[in-house]
């Protein structure tokens, strides 16, 4: 299995953003069809790369599959999988890849058009320095979906409901209501950090 850059944990299936000597970590539990990882994402993900480049955390991201499992397709993986490509080109380009996956989240999550490299590579055109031969062969040629796979498989050891969450040295940081409604902003957030 081929392993993409910036990863850790056990055989590298976590992508991560930031360093990883840092002081603390956030982990970011996301699921790439989900409309609530979007919302929250919309809403959060500038504050939590502004904490990892002054230094004071690493981010480490991980990802369900649930609705590729209950609606069917591969959309989950192949975004995931699209991401681990965007890691090689360098962090920059998987935290704006990321972000930019999450703008052009197909609705309906049944239409499944991340599970279309075109659709994946067309999304990276709007991020700076990703686009290149070595990243669209990665992402037309599958080179990380077997990764993308193993990656999700690890998501059930965390025993969480579902998608999204958030945990700042392993702390439960609330960021979405039980209906799946965004419950947070940046000043927040920061706040629920700083007292934890």
């Amino acid at each position: 299995m081929t392993t993409p850059a910036h990863t850790t944990g056990s055989d590298g299936k976590t992508l991560y953003y930031g360093d990883l000597s840092a002081p603390h970590e956030l982990q970011v539990f996301l699921e790439m069809r989900d409309r609530a990882s979007a919302r929250m994402v919309k809403v959060l993900l500038e504050t939590i790369r502004q904490l990892a480049d002054a230094g004071k955390v690493v981010v480490k991201f991980h990802f369900a599959g649930a609705i590729d499992d209950s609606v069917g397709g591969d959309g989950d993986q192949q975004a995931v999988a699209a991401l681990a490509a965007a890691s090689d080109a360098g962090q920059k380009q998987l935290i704006g890849y990321l972000g930019a996956l999450f703008d052009n989240q197909p609705f309906p999550p049944g239409e499944d058009k991340f599970s279309d490299a075109s659709v994946l590579l067309s999304v990276a055109n709007g991020v700076d320095g990703l686009r290149s031969s070595d990243f669209d062969q990665k992402v037309s040629g599958h080179t990380y979906v077997t990764w993308a796979g193993e990656s999700i498989s690890t998501f059930e050891t965390f025993g969480l409901p579902g998608t999204p969450a958030v945990w700042y040295d392993k702390e439960n940081i609330p960021v979405v209501t039980v209906e799946g409604e965004v419950d947070t902003d940046p000043q927040k957030f920061l706040s629920q950090i700083k007292q934890s």
